[in-house]
């Protein structure tokens, strides 16, 4: 009896081990399951020309930039004659390519990675290069591309067989934003499929064909807007919650969409709001509303009517203020009514603007310098009303989403032409944002948190600048 009580004993010890084991098991494994699908569930779900294994080294290298895992360090500060005995760093090293690339390429005069990488490399994905810095970086590689290319080697048709959505998915990388909590990171530049010869530009024509602005110093005509690819890579940043439909992407009708007023300033012609009234700047007073983004959108008001001569109504109303306490997720439903009313005893009101200030979890600064000022820079903002699959919200039906969409884009343009460095690109996310109410509905991010208000304002007369040049069809 003893005896089986012992072995009933060590039955249950090594029952209870097995158990054990196996529940550590089952569950690591389903720990590395979700893992796996975060970070390679968005790109191997999209229908591309791409490679599986293209698509799972994107992934990889992505997810290890934004953890700020070190293996970019790793292979810059370790040279050949000296590696740290680290397997699994030095196998990561070897089988990513972008590693290969970094070790192959990086001198001594050119570590501009290593050099700043916690200002480059911030909350995630925060990049910091100026347009100075970056073009710089560009056309060094780019220099160094042409002169390794041996002579009668033909181009290849890597880039113009990226399609869609390829674009989608490399740009959901670059710059992850919520509106709601208001968190932006920089972009990295406006880098494009499409490389223009600069020598056979006339002053306005490639080939014939009229120009309509510069990527990068390059100019770019309408037949290269017709390529989606070029136009979501060089005009758009796309959120990971939302998926683009080509048919409504059609540059030419877009841009041929008539997006001047019809009204004259006898009666009101625009809307300013502020969907979030209590955003402030770097520099601004407590409690006081003047140095708010409300009082950003009372500027505004000034310059667009005192110079301009447009009849403009502010809207001042805090629509985040719900029972006494801020809460910006229930805003928007706020706001609608709120907007509605204006417009209904306002007929005559053909552009609305939801003037924000964005929010970054960094000290990162959004700002250049324009004509010797310091200026905040501008990023329009639109809703889909499409789920990440590209399936329609049925309750955020928008019929103005592509009137929307071309006034973002038409102002993108001008924008672009006229102030080089004001604009970032267009970002699209999933929901509807209140702009349904009118087809030239804009919503507006200006600077982030660590802008003065001084360089908002300057941001402003810019901003009122590109709107008249667009809606007097200039």
């Amino acid at each position: 009896m003893v005896i089986s009580m012992k072995k009933y004993s060590r039955y249950r010890k090594a029952r209870l081990f097995h158990i054990t084991v196996w529940g550590l098991i089952v569950f690591l494994s389903f720990r590395l399951i979700i893992q796996c699908i975060q970070i390679f569930g968005a790109e191997l779900t999209t229908v591309s020309k791409v490679p599986v294994e293209n698509k799972l080294i994107s992934s990889m290298c992505n997810y290890m930039i934004q953890s700020n895992i070190p293996i970019a360090d790793y292979v810059l500060n370790d040279s050949k004659d000296n590696k740290k005995n680290n397997f699994i760093l030095n196998t990561m090293a070897g089988i990513f390519s972008i590693n290969r690339y970094v070790f192959d390429n990086v001198e001594p005069n050119n570590q501009y990675i290593e050099e700043d990488h916690d200002s480059i490399i911030a909350n995630g994905a925060d990049l910091k290069f100026s347009d100075e810095v970056y073009m710089a970086i560009l056309n060094e590689n780019r220099k160094k591309v042409l002169d390794n290319k041996p002579i009668g080697s033909e181009e290849t048709n890597a880039d113009s067989e990226i399609d869609s959505e390829a674009a989608m998915s490399n740009q959901q990388s670059l710059m992850p934003i919520d509106i709601i909590s208001g968190d932006v990171y920089l972009e990295q530049g406006d880098t494009g499929n499409v490389v223009l010869n600069e020598n056979s530009v006339t002053k306005n024509k490639i080939n014939g064909k009229e120009t309509l602005g510069k990527i990068n110093g390059q100019y770019f005509t309408l037949e290269n807007l017709l390529d989606r690819s070029f136009l979501y890579n060089n005009f758009y940043i796309i959120d990971g919650s939302t998926k683009v439909d080509d048919k409504i992407f059609d540059a030419k009708k877009l841009l041929g969409k008539d997006m001047t007023i019809k009204q004259n300033s006898d009666k009101p012609q625009i809307l300013i709001y502020h969907t979030h009234s209590r955003e402030t700047f770097s520099d601004s007073r407590e409690g006081v509303e003047e140095d708010t983004i409300v009082g950003l959108g009372a500027y505004l008001t000034k310059v667009l009517t005192e110079k301009y001569g447009y009849n403009v109504i502010h809207d001042k109303s805090h629509y985040d203020i719900v029972n006494g306490v801020l809460d910006r997720n229930l805003a928007y439903n706020c706001a609608k009514p709120g907007i509605e009313k204006i417009i209904e005893n306002n007929p005559s009101i053909e552009v609305v603007i939801d003037l924000h200030r964005d929010g970054v979890n960094s000290d990162a600064k959004r700002v250049t310098t324009i004509n010797g000022k310091e200026v905040a820079q501008l990023m329009f903002f639109n809703g889909l009303s499409a789920n990440s699959k590209g399936e329609k919200i049925s309750y955020l039906d928008n019929p103005y989403m592509q009137d929307n969409l071309a006034f973002s884009l038409q102002l993108q343009l001008e924008g672009r032409e006229l102030y080089p460095g004001l604009m970032f690109k267009n970002y699209l996310k999933a929901y509807r944002y209140n702009m349904h109410l009118r087809p030239k509905s804009i919503l507006v991010e200006t600077g982030t948190q660590n802008n003065t208000i001084k360089e908002t304002q300057n941001a402003m007369d810019l901003l009122a600048d590109i709107l008249n040049n667009v809606l007097l069809g200039k």
